[in-house]
C-alpha cells in the first residue's frame, strides 16, 4: 500500500482540506462578470501553490484558456524572464521597453476572439518590475485573468499590491491549516484514520503547513516509521524532520549572523525565553533583527517580554545542528538565571539543572519539579527529575514523584514497591497516606491483586492516625468498593469522607468513587453534582499535590454519570473535551483512556464503526500499558462494536481472550463482557442465544446493585425481543431510577409486550431524541412489524423507511431488531421525491430540485405508491404524515445541490 500512498505525496494530487472559502472567493472571481483577478498570499508552506493550481483547474471547467508561468530570483535578473515561455521570440533587442510590453502583451492576451485567458503566475513576489507593469497592464484592459500566488514576508514589498490596491483583483489571505483540518488531511492522504499522538506530532512539528506535513508524512512512510496498526496509521519513535525538510527550513531562515544564529540557539535549548535572557548569550540587535525578519515572535504567555521561534520547525532545525557543547553552556547558563512560581517555570528550571556539569543542584528545586511535572503527566522528565532529587537528598516529595511516574509509565510492580519503601522516608502523615493510596490502587487497578491490595490498605489504616490521612485511606477504600463490584458500600464509605469536610487529596477521591457509585445505583443527578465538586476539589489543590488516578477516576465517573442517565449528546461532547485536553499533555498511557471514554460514548449513541475508531486505538495503548486496569473493560467494548457491525472473526477472537485472562478485580464491569458475548451470539445469527445473554448480563449488574447498568443492557435484550422477560424488570427500575434513558427503555418493553406499533414508533423518537440511534432503529423496526401484523402497510412501511434511516446514521447496513420479516421501507431517494411531491411539487420542479430527469421521479413515485399501497398523488400526505419529515432537500440540509456543485468547481473534500 506504501507505492500508492507515496504517489499522493505529490503536491498535485492532494486534497484540498480546509480550503473551502478560498475556492469559494476564487469561483466568484471567475464568475464575476467582468472576471476578477485573484491574489493568494501567505507565508512559506500554507499551499498557495496548491490553491493556485485549483484555480486553473477550476478556470479549465468553466471553459476558459490556461496557461501558467513560475517566478524565481534567477528569473527576476531578466526582463520578462518569468514570462520568457509564454512569449515569442523577439530578434533584436531595443532599449525602449514599450514595444517589448506591447509585443508580451499581445502575446498573452492572445485575439481576444474567444473567452479571456486566465494566466497563473507562481511565486509572484520574484517577478522583475517590467513583469510586473505587463501584468498590470493586461489585467487593467481585461483581456487576462490573473491568478498570483505571492509568498507574504516581513518588510518586503508584495509586487502585487498596486492590482487588489486598485481593485482589479481579489487578495485571498492564506492562512496555515486548523487542527482538524491539518488532521483530515492526513487522514485523506493516509486513506485511514491516524491515531491521536501521530497527528498530535505532526501538527506541533507543522503547526498546519501542508508543505511540512507532506514531507513529514512521505519520509514517515519512506522509512517505515508510519505505519498500520488496529486499522489505525501509527508513527513509532519520535517525529523528526528529514534531511529534505531541514535544507527547506534551513533555507527559509536565510543567512543568520553568527549572533543570530545564537539566539536561536538559545531559543531551541529553551523557548519561550526572555528577550533579556537570550539578549545575554547573542546582543538585542540580534533579536530584533530575528523579529523583524519574522522568525521570533512575541510569547503568547502570562509574562511580558518572553519570545519563541515563530515556528516549531525552526528551533527543531537549529537544536539538530547546533554542537552539543554549545547547547550545554546555554543550558548551564540559563540554569543559573532561572526563576520559579508557576508549575511551568519549576519544571523547567528543574529540567536545566539536569546537566551533569551543574555543580550543587537544588534538591528542593528539583523534587518541586518533579511533582509538577508529574502533575503535568510529564512521566518522564517526572522519573529523571526525581531521580535527581532523591540523589541530591530531596526527601519524601521526590520519592512521591517516581512513584508517580513508575505508576503511569507502566511499571506497576515497581511503583507499588517504591510506594512500600518511600513510607519509611515520609516524614508526615499526609505524605503516608498519598504513598499508601498509590500502593493499594496500584496493587488492585494495575496488578489485579486485590487481597494484597486489601492487606496493605489495613496496614496503613492501623499506623495513620491524623484526620486527613485516614481520610485518603478511606476514599482510597470506597475506591476499591467500587471497582470490586460493591457500589452502595463505595457510595456509603465515599459519602462519609466527604462529610467531614476533607482537604487535600481526600475530597476529589472520595467524590469520584462516591460519583461512580451513584451512577451506577442510578442516582445519576447526584453523581453529576458530586463530580462536578470532585473536579472543582481537584483543581484547587496545590500544584504538584494531586495524583492522576483521580483525574482518571473522575473522568470515568462522569462518563458513567452522562451514560446511564441518558444524556448521550452531552456525553460525546464531554469525552471529546477530555480527549482535547489530554493532548496538551506529553504522550502518557492517559492517551489509550481517553480514547476508550471517546469510544464508549459513541456506543452509547450507537454508532459503533466511530466507536471503533477510538477503542481499537484504545486497545492497542492499554495491551502496551494499562496502569489503571482498564484492558478488560476496552476488551468487552471492543468485541460489542465488533459483534455489532458484524465483525465475526474479530469479536470472536477479543470475548475468547477476555475469558481467557479475565481477572477477578474490578468486578464492577462484568455485565460489559458478558454483553460483548451476547453482541457476538447475535453476529453468529443466533439471536435467542444473544437475548438470553443479554438477559444474563443485566442480571450480573443488579446482583452487584447496578440498577442503572441493568437497564441499559436490557436495552440490548429487547434489541433481541425480549420484551416480555424486560417489562416487570424495566417498569420497576424507571420508577425509581433518575434516568430518562432508563424511562424509555420501559416503555420500549411496554409497547413491545403490547405489540403496539404507534407506541414503539413514539418509543423510537423519543431514543432517537436521547441520542441513542442503535435502540431507536430497533425500536423502529419493532413498529413496522407491528403495523404489518396489524395489515396496516402505510404505517409498516414507514416505521421500516425509519429504521433503515436510523441504521444507517448509525453507519450499518442491516436493521438489528427483535424481527427480520419487515416489509421493504422507502429508499433515501424515494422519500426525498415522495416528501417533494407531498408538498406540491410537481415532477418537473422535483427533477430540477434534486437534479435528475423527469422520468427518474416518475420511476420514484410509482415505487412509493406500491410500497405505500396508495394509487396515487392525493393519497401521500396522509400515508406519510404520521411518520413525519425525515429527509431534507439538498438545500435544506445546507449542502449545494447538484446545479450549484457544478459551479463550485471540483476541489475536494
Amino acid at each position: 500500500m506504501v507505492g500508492p500512498l507515496l504517489r499522493l505525496m505529490e503536491p498535485i494530487l492532494w486534497p484540498l482540506v480546509g480550503r473551502d472559502e478560498e475556492c469559494a472567493a476564487i469561483a466568484a472571481a471567475l464568475d464575476a462578470d467582468p472576471a476578477r483577478s485573484v491574489v493568494i498570499a501567505g507565508p512559506a508552506g500554507v499551499g498557495r501553490t496548491r490553491l493556485l493550481r485549483e484555480a486553473l483547474t477550476m478556470a479549465r471547467h468553466r471553459g476558459r484558456p490556461t496557461r501558467a508561468a513560475a517566478a524565481s530570483p534567477a528569473a527576476a535578473a531578466v526582463p520578462l524572464g518569468a514570462l520568457a515561455p509564454l512569449l515569442p521570440t523577439i530578434e533584436a533587442a531595443t532599449p525602449d521597453p514599450l514595444p517589448l510590453l506591447q509585443l508580451a502583451a499581445q502575446a498573452i492576451a492572445g485575439d481576444r476572439t474567444g473567452p479571456a485567458p486566465v494566466l497563473g503566475v507562481d511565486d509572484a513576489q520574484f517577478l522583475d518590475p517590467l513583469s510586473v507593469t505587463l501584468l498590470h497592464q493586461v489585467a487593467a484592459t481585461g483581456g487576462v485573468t490573473l491568478v498570483l500566488a505571492v509568498r507574504t514576508q516581513p518588510h518586503r514589498v508584495d509586487p502585487s499590491s498596486q492590482l487588489w490596491k486598485d481593485e482589479l483583483a481579489t487578495r485571498l489571505d492564506v492562512a496555515p491549516l486548523g487542527r482538524d483540518d491539518a488532521n483530515r488531511l492526513v487522514a485523506a492522504v493516509l486513506e485511514g484514520d491516524v491515531d491521536s499522538r501521530t497527528c498530535q506530532r505532526l501538527w506541533r512539528l507543522s503547526e498546519g503547513h501542508p508543505q511540512y506535513l507532506r514531507e513529514l508524512l512521505e519520509d514517515g512512510l519512506r522509512s517505515g516509521r508510519l505505519h498500520r496498526h488496529r486499522a489505525l496509521w501509527r508513527w513509532e519513535g519520535a517525529v523528526v524532520p528529514s534531511p529534505r525538510l531541514v535544507e527547506i527550513v534551513l533555507a527559509q531562515l536565510g543567512d543568520l549572523e553568527p549572533e543570530e544564529w545564537r539566539a536561536m540557539e538559545v531559543l531551541a535549548t529553551a523557548e519561550p525565553t526572555s528577550v533579556h535572557e537570550v539578549a545575554e548569550f547573542s546582543s538585542f540587535e540580534a533579536v530584533a533583527s530575528l523579529q523583524r525578519r519574522g522568525l521570533v515572535v512575541d510569547a503568547d504567555t502570562d509574562r511580558d517580554g518572553e519570545v519563541r521561534a515563530a515556528h516549531p520547525l525552526f528551533t527543531e532545525v537549529v537544536r539538530r545542528r547546533a554542537p552539543e557543547a554549545v547547547l550545554r553552556t546555554i543550558r548551564q547558563g540559563l540554569a543559573v538565571r532561572a526563576a520559579a512560581g508557576s508549575p511551568e517555570e519549576w519544571v523547567r528550571r528543574g529540567a536545566l539543572m539536569l546537566d551533569d556539569a551543574l555543580p550543587s543542584p537544588d534538591a528542593a528545586v528539583l523534587a518541586t519539579a518533579a511533582l509538577r511535572a508529574a502533575g503535568r503527566q510529564e512521566f518522564p522528565l517526572a522519573e529523571r527529575l526525581a531521580r535527581a532529587g532523591i540523589a541530591a537528598g530531596g526527601g519524601a516529595q521526590a520519592h512521591l514523584a517516581l512513584v508517580e511516574a513508575a505508576w503511569w509509565q507502566g511499571q506497576t510492580a515497581r511503583s507499588a514497591e517504591l510506594a512500600h519503601q518511600a513510607v519509611l522516608v515520609a516524614d508526615s502523615d499526609e505524605d503516608r497516606a498519598r504513598l499508601a493510596s498509590i500502593e493499594v490502587l496500584v496493587l488492585f487497578s494495575g496488578q489485579g491483586r486485590a487481597d494484597d491490595a486489601a492487606a496493605a490498605l489495613r496496614a496503613a489504616t492501623a499506623t495513620i492516625t491524623s484526620p486527613d490521612g485516614r481520610a485518603v485511606l478511606a476514599a482510597t477504600e470506597a475506591v476499591l468498593a467500587f471497582l470490586g463490584g460493591d457500589p452502595a458500600e463505595a457510595v456509603r464509605l465515599g459519602s462519609s469522607v466527604l462529610a467531614s469536610a476533607p482537604t487535600g487529596l481526600a475530597e476529589p477521591l472520595a467524590a469520584a468513587a462516591t460519583a461512580a457509585g451513584l451512577a451506577v445505583t442510578g442516582r445519576t443527578g447526584r453523581a453529576l453534582s458530586t463530580v462536578r465538586a470532585g473536579w472543582a476539589a481537584l483543581e484547587a489543590l496545590p500544584a504538584g499535590r494531586e495524583l492522576t488516578f483521580v483525574r482518571v477516576a473522575l473522568a470515568q465517573a462522569e462518563v458513567l454519570s452522562l451514560h446511564l442517565g441518558g444524556r448521550v449528546e452531552e456525553l460525546e461532547r464531554r469525552t471529546a473535551e477530555l480527549y482535547r485536553r489530554n493532548l496538551v499533555s506529553p504522550e502518557w498511557a492517559g492517551d489509550a483512556i481517553a480514547c476508550l471514554h471517546r469510544g464508549w460514548a459513541a456506543l452509547a449513541a450507537g454508532r459503533p464503526r466511530v466507536a471503533l475508531r477510538w477503542l481499537q486505538e484504545a486497545l492497542s495503548g492499554l495491551e502496551e500499558q494499562d496502569p489503571a486496569g482498564f484492558l478488560p473493560l476496552c476488551t468487552a467494548l471492543t468485541a460489542t462494536a465488533h459483534g455489532q457491525v458484524g465483525d465475526l472473526e474479530a469479536a470472536r477472537s477479543l470475548v475468547e481472550g477476555e475469558t481467557a485472562t479475565a481477572t477477578a478485580t474490578a468486578t464492577v464491569f462484568q455485565p460489559f463482557a458478558r454483553l460483548a458475548e451476547a453482541w457476538l451470539a447475535a453476529a453468529e445469527g443466533r439471536r435467542s442465544d444473544a437475548g438470553a445473554r443479554a438477559l444474563d448480563a443485566a442480571g450480573i449488574a443488579a446482583d452487584q446493585g447496578q440498577p442503572a447498568v441493568e437497564a441499559v443492557l436490557l436495552a440490548s435484550a429487547l434489541q433481541f425481543g425480549r420484551a416480555r422477560e424486560v417489562v416487570e424488570r424495566a417498569e420497576r427500575l424507571a420508577g425509581r431510577l433518575d434516568s430518562s434513558l432508563v424511562e424509555a427503555v420501559a416503555q420500549w418493553a411496554r409497547a413491545g409486550v403490547r405489540s403496539s406499533g404507534d407506541e414503539l414508533d413514539r418509543v423510537s423518537h423519543r431514543l432517537h431524541e436521547i441520542g441513542v440511534l442503535m435502540s431507536a432503529a430497533g425500536a423502529a423496526a419493532e413498529a413496522a412489524a407491528a403495523h404489518e401484523r396489524m395489515g396496516n402497510r402505510h404505517a409498516a412501511v414507514l416505521s421500516r423507511s425509519r429504521a433503515e434511516t436510523l441504521t444507517r446514521a448509525c453507519g450499518l447496513v442491516h436493521v438489528i431488531g427483535p424481527d427480520d420479516r419487515l416489509p421493504p421501507g422507502l429508499t433515501s431517494r424515494e422519500e426525498q421525491v415522495a416528501q417533494l411531491a407531498a408538498r406540491g411539487l410537481s415532477n418537473q420542479d422535483i427533477a430540477d430540485e434534486l437534479v435528475v430527469s423527469v422520468r427518474t421521479v416518475e420511476a420514484h413515485l410509482a415505487h412509493v405508491y406500491a410500497k405505500l399501497g396508495i394509487t396515487g398523488r392525493t393519497d401521500l400526505g396522509g400515508a406519510l404524515s404520521s411518520s413525519g419529515p425525515r429527509h431534507r432537500s439538498a438545500r435544506a440540509q445546507g449542502r449545494p445541490d447538484g446545479r450549484s456543485a457544478r459551479r463550485a468547481g471540483l476541489h475536494s473534500v
